[in-house]
């Protein structure tokens, strides 16, 4: 285990009881990469220990199996382990799975995580959908003060499909075939980030007003000054919402007014596209997990390790 992510475990066991301690601290002394996942594992499992069948707390130990504790639930009868009913579930080849980990917090693609980690294409595409499953979801509920809104646009993709509607195949990467922007060729993501860095995003189905409120009326707080370009959606959400609304309109040749701006939002957006780029086209179907995946990155910065990489696919987006 490198340093970095060393650190990281052991800032971890602060909100550890000293039974959960010991017992980590034990399985980690049997050695071995899997020795380290089954133990960052159980210990996550620790933490709020309950059956992963039907949730309760009340089980009883009964025996090891692969490796793992495993426990039978006195209320659904049924024996599970510390990964029952996670994203990691059946997945095997445990004692790969934190260098694995590293391979994503690297940005590797799949065919380069999957050399790495030596592992088949398929296992790789397998695990970084179910490490990326929590990260998906993981992202703001509320956004306050001064509040950036801007939306991007990213071809469309069908990459892994063997059947294609509508169109030949392209290259990988590609261009669309019509000028300008549109959610024919291109998916929209909204992009709502606040001045503490608190970040969300949303795939938008249409340009329509209403699909831009129902997405923005839950997280913007009312007394927020919403920022963003010179769409109308925004004017009417803000509007009818009675939120201060200051667009940019930047085609006009405005970058600020009085202060305001969306560089912070369209910084975002810069990186996110940057980060997208060696990927070299990710699939429409699958851009949701990739948008969590750079979430985690923005939020976590160095604290973005394998292991925690590792608990967060486990705790499914608790952590």
């Amino acid at each position: 285990m490198k340093a970095k992510d060393f650190r990281a475990l052991v800032a971890e066991l602060g909100s550890l009881t000293p039974v959960q301690r010991k017992a980590l601290m034990a399985t980690l002394a049997s050695g071995g990469s899997s020795g380290d996942a089954v133990a960052l594992i159980e210990a996550e499992f620790a933490k709020a220990p309950a059956c992963g069948h039907c949730g309760s707390e009340a089980f009883s130990k009964w025996g090891v199996a692969t490796g793992m504790k495993r426990y039978m639930c006195k209320s659904c009868e049924r024996t599970f382990n510390a990964l029952t009913g996670t994203p990691l579930a059946h997945l095997q080849k445990r004692e790969k799975w934190l260098e694995y980990a590293s391979a994503i917090v690297d940005g590797l693609s799949l065919r380069k995580a999957a050399k790495r980690v030596g592992v088949h294409l398929e296992t790789s595409f397998r695990w970084r959908h179910r490490f990326l499953a929590a990260s998906k979801g993981a992202k703001a509920t509320a956004v306050a003060g001064i509040v950036e809104a801007d939306e991007t646009f990213i071809l469309k993709s069908a990459k892994g499909s063997k059947r294609l509607v509508g169109r030949a195949p392209r290259k990988r990467g590609g261009k669309a075939k019509k000028k300008g922007l549109s959610t024919d060729e291109h998916d929209c993501v909204l992009i709502v980030r606040d001045r503490s860095g608190a970040t969300t995003d949303q795939v938008l189905p249409d340009l329509r007003a209403r699909t831009f409120a129902a997405y923005l009326a839950p997280i913007v707080a009312k007394d927020a000054v919403l920022v963003s370009d010179g769409r109308d959606a925004y004017g009417a959400f803000a509007h009818a919402e009675n939120i201060l609304h200051i667009p940019i309109i930047t085609s006009h040749g405005e970058h600020t007014y009085k202060g305001f701006h969306i560089q912070n939002v369209n910084a975002y957006t810069s990186r996110l596209k940057d980060w997208l780029r060696p990927f070299k086209g990710v699939a429409s179907w699958y851009l949701p997990s990739y948008l969590g995946w750079r979430r985690a990155i923005e939020r976590l910065g160095e604290n973005f390790t394998p292991t925690r990489c590792l608990q967060i696919a486990y705790r499914c987006g608790s952590t």
